[in-house]
């Protein structure tokens, strides 16, 4: 005889990159698998690979967590987080004069995402040609800040090549191949192609201020809390 199932209540998550809501549940004991073996192996690929599978567990498999970017997969972690263990977590942060530790709670609700209002996904490379544009995931951000190669630099901005307007043509840039995309990257000019720049610089994240006076030598320290590293336990 088959064990019983166990219902798990469901809730609404706001979804920062589509503005739109999706239904989720709670993490399981399995899940909870997934970010303790995270944390023990203390590598960010598996941080958030285990993030993004947490994600799409939760979602019903609504939500691909390995297409999202890396502002949305934070926020929707951190929000999951809150519902499935509590809405708080506990920090210890060291003094940036004389190393004492500080404890500090965090109210996750307080994690907003930030948006520059110069940011725009419609991108104008003349007067008529436009370019909109996709969020590079998770990974591909890593990648794309981490990477110290043109040539690898220019294959992941081209993968954010999403749809073309020149006139009343449209252009698929998604059913091209990355090299046809990257040739097209390519063939701008710097001013245009300085738009794509801006595009990846002032793209949306998840950022938090952390403000406190050491109580052992008095030096104000300022911390721009921007991750999930903290969040797997």
């Amino acid at each position: 005889m088959a064990l019983p199932i166990i219902e798990t209540p469901t809730f609404e998550i706001d979804l920062p990159h589509t503005k739109g809501k999706e239904k989720f549940r709670p993490f399981l004991v399995k899940e909870e698998k997934l970010l303790i073996m995270a944390n023990e192996s203390g590598e960010e690929q598996d941080m958030i690979r285990a993030t993004q599978q947490i994600v799409t567990n939760c979602s019903f498999g609504k939500i691909d967590g390995e297409k999202l970017p890396l502002f949305a997969l934070q926020k929707i972690f951190l929000d999951l987080r809150a519902q499935s263990v509590a809405s708080t977590i506990e920090l210890t942060l060291k003094c940036g004069g004389c190393d004492t530790p500080h404890n500090h709670k965090i109210d996750l609700k307080d994690l907003e995402v930030s948006e520059n209002p110069e940011h725009s996904k419609k991108i104008k490379i003349s007067d008529d040609i436009f370019v909109d544009m996709e969020y590079p995931s998770a990974f591909e951000v890593q990648e794309l800040f981490k990477s110290t190669s043109t040539d690898e630099m220019y294959k992941i901005m081209s993968k954010s090549l999403h749809v073309v307007y020149q006139g009343d043509e449209i252009f698929n840039a998604y059913e091209s191949s990355d090299q046809e995309k990257q040739d097209w990257l390519e063939s701008l000019s710097l001013e245009q192609f300085g738009k794509f720049r801006k595009f990846f610089e002032t793209m949306p994240v998840l950022a938090h201020e952390i403000n406190f006076t050491c109580g052992s030598c008095g030096r104000p320290n300022y911390i721009d809390f921007n991750g999930y590293q903290n969040f797997f336990v």
